[in-house]
């Protein structure tokens, strides 16, 4: 479907990455530069929150607080207690515990002074009212999930300032909402292939790749600290904080299991090749003809 109006669209530094808010509007795109600057600072407020490499970010105070209980903001506990209904919906798969294992091998920073484990289980995370506790001494991340959950506040959030159509792209995780239809290409050695068109959904890409191995872009590694082998993987799912942490479960798993696993969050796996280019996969995204060409 062909939209009456004009394409606007601001890039930021954020998450790690570059992100991209994207809408359809017939007005001038100075009447929203005020609404590009407060999405960008929605996002940046779940990385102040919900960032391992930040000392100060309310993530790392609970990892600090050695047991203690600490009070967190409503959405650093939601996305915990998202991380928390995964691990037991994927019998462990998703593993927001594994964060020591990755600061052993010099994935994420180490600001610890004192003995952790390098895994341990997300039940051990209790939730009571407005704050959290680590009932054993591991390393929460949640580097599997909240960048999928800050798409998904940024598009709340432009909602509910009246935009009908856009999208949100952080480096891999995309969200499309409204009446535009966004096909997506993933990129390998192979060159571009069609992925999927999507429409009102998010899509989320990680590849892991043996041949860049010791420096893994993607950190995904089993409660053995073990990682999978070279894939890329891409998740469709309703909202991107699930199409986030299904493309790490996916990744687990051989082949054969990805289909059926993902279906059991009403999610569509989308695989391309298992050999990924030895530079970081990106995915390429060219919403419709009248729109320029979106890379994520």
């Amino acid at each position: 479907m062909i939209l009456q109006g004009n394409i606007h669209k601001r890039m930021k530094p954020l998450l790690g990455t570059f992100v991209e808010v994207g809408i359809v509007t017939e007005e001038d795109s100075n009447a929203y530069r005020n609404l590009f600057n407060q999405t960008f600072s929605v996002m940046e407020n779940m990385q102040n929150q919900m960032s391992f490499h930040d000392r100060d970010s309310s993530l790392s105070r609970l990892n600090h607080a050695k047991g203690e209980w600490v009070e967190l903001p409503e959405d650093t506990l939601r996305v915990i207690e998202y991380a928390k209904q995964l691990y037991r919906q994927t019998d462990g798969l998703f593993n927001c515990t594994l964060g020591g294992y990755l600061v052993k091998r010099g994935k994420l920073p180490d600001h610890f002074d004192f003995d952790y484990q390098v895994n341990g289980s997300a039940d051990e995370i209790e939730i009571e009212n407005h704050r959290a506790r680590l009932n054993a001494p591991f390393l929460l991340t949640l580097d599997g999930i909240a960048k999928g959950y800050a798409v998904d506040k940024a598009v709340e959030y432009m909602q509910m300032q009246g935009i009908t159509s856009g999208w949100v792209n952080a480096g891999g995780d995309l969200r499309v909402f409204g009446d535009i239809e966004m096909p997506v290409y993933q990129r390998s050695n192979e060159g571009l292939s069609h992925l999927i068109k999507l429409k009102e959904n998010a899509l989320a890409t990680s590849e892991v790749n043996q041949f860049n191995r010791y420096d893994c872009p993607s950190h995904i590694i089993n409660n053995q600290g073990e990682w999978p082998d070279d894939c890329i993987i891409s998740v469709r799912a309703s909202q991107a904080w699930l199409a986030d942490a299904l493309t790490k479960v996916l990744a687990l798993v051989p082949y054969a299991q990805r289909k059926k696993i993902a279906g059991r969050f009403d999610a569509c796996f989308c695989q391309v090749t298992d050999k990924p280019s030895i530079d970081k996969s990106v995915t390429e995204s060219k919403p419709s003809s009248y729109m320029s060409q979106n890379t994520i």
